[in-house]
């Protein structure tokens, strides 16, 4: 293969990790995409599936000759990876994760690298629904077809860097959507960690009563909706949820007030006034299911982008062949 294409290590092989290196080899924009897991068997299953060349079962062989890791590993492991990393790394090389928190993980990897080792901070938001299909034997190369992806630069963080990760962003068949960690761990608390922590609130309300014998009998796909994200992946949400408490906090208590406006609108019996509630949150819901159908999340004219094979020769642009900076 060429050598002008970048080597890609991808770290984490579960749903979003070999979807990743699905699309990249289908692309071919890569020379190689070497893919790690801390499960053997996925690594495996990735192998086989084709997402990624091969695979190392040592974490530091699998990425030390990368010119881009994609740290895709539940978020219990990203620290962990970027201690172990850290000083293993070819100067040039360009880091980026794919965890739905942000703050933590920019203060890891500032702790962690090398200032000649470049990290861009990255979530790719899906458009399709998964209900709860998450595992490798899912991966696809269109999983990100129409989606948006978060990228969260530091300040300092080189503008190449940058570009190289929003680019390859782009490849995938996302728009990339900046934006700094405050605002993201902000927002995604709302939109990702609450209504995981709202599905469990659910779950446990009725499940833990003694008239659970008798409630399951009746309870039908109203009760299956309202609780279908607590799923095996749950407990990422939960490590996910503590790292974000601040945010997700601030979240319960603004749910508490509505939940509360709710049972005073039916304490007074006025059909009226809950009626409204209903139709007004209805309304907003099909505006952004349409939104999101149509990828219409920007007022005015979208720029147009460059076509994948134009941004697939964006990418090989060289950032890790650039001469590192002498220390002074």
């Amino acid at each position: 293969m060429s050598e002008s294409k970048p080597r890609v290590s991808i770290v984490g092989l579960g749903l979003i990790g070999s979807s990743i290196g699905l699309a990249l080899r289908k692309l071919g924009v890569a020379s190689t995409v070497t893919g790690h897991d801390a499960k053997r068997e996925v690594s495996a299953e990735a192998k086989r599936l084709g997402a990624v060349d091969r695979t190392d079962w040592n974490l530091i062989s699998a990425c030390e000759q990368a010119d881009l890791v994609i740290l895709s590993a539940p978020i219990r492991g990203v620290e962990e990876a970027l201690k172990v990393l850290g000083p293993n790394l070819r100067p040039g090389c360009v880091v980026m994760d794919t965890a739905a928190v942000k703050e933590p993980v920019m203060a890891w990897a500032a702790a962690s690298l090398p200032d000649q080792v470049h990290f861009v901070g990255g979530n790719p938001i899906l458009s399709r629904a998964l209900r709860g299909l998450w595992g490798v034997e899912h991966a696809r190369a269109d999983l990100f077809d129409g989606s948006l992806f978060c990228l969260v630069p530091a300040p300092d963080t080189d503008p190449e860097a940058i570009q190289l990760v929003s680019n390859m962003a782009s490849i995938l068949g996302s728009k990339p959507l900046f934006m700094d960690a405050e605002e993201h761990d902000g927002l995604l608390a709302a939109v990702d960690h609450l209504p995981t922590l709202l599905s469990l609130a659910m779950l446990e309300t009725v499940v833990d009563q003694p008239a659970w014998r008798e409630l399951r009998k009746v309870a039908g796909p109203a009760f299956e909706s309202s609780t279908q994200l607590v799923t095996a992946n749950s407990v990422a949400h939960s490590d996910l949820s503590v790292l974000n408490r601040e945010n997700v906090v601030r979240w319960i208590d603004t749910l508490s007030a509505s939940l509360a406006s709710l049972r005073e609108l039916l304490s007074e019996g006025d059909v009226d006034p809950l009626d409204d509630r209903l139709l007004h949150a209805l309304e907003e819901r099909q505006k952004w299911l349409h939104d999101r159908g149509q990828g219409l999340w920007y007022e005015g004219p979208d720029t147009e982008m460059p076509t994948r094979t134009g941004l697939a020769d964006m990418l090989l642009g060289g950032l890790w062949r650039r001469k590192p900076k002498e220390d002074s």
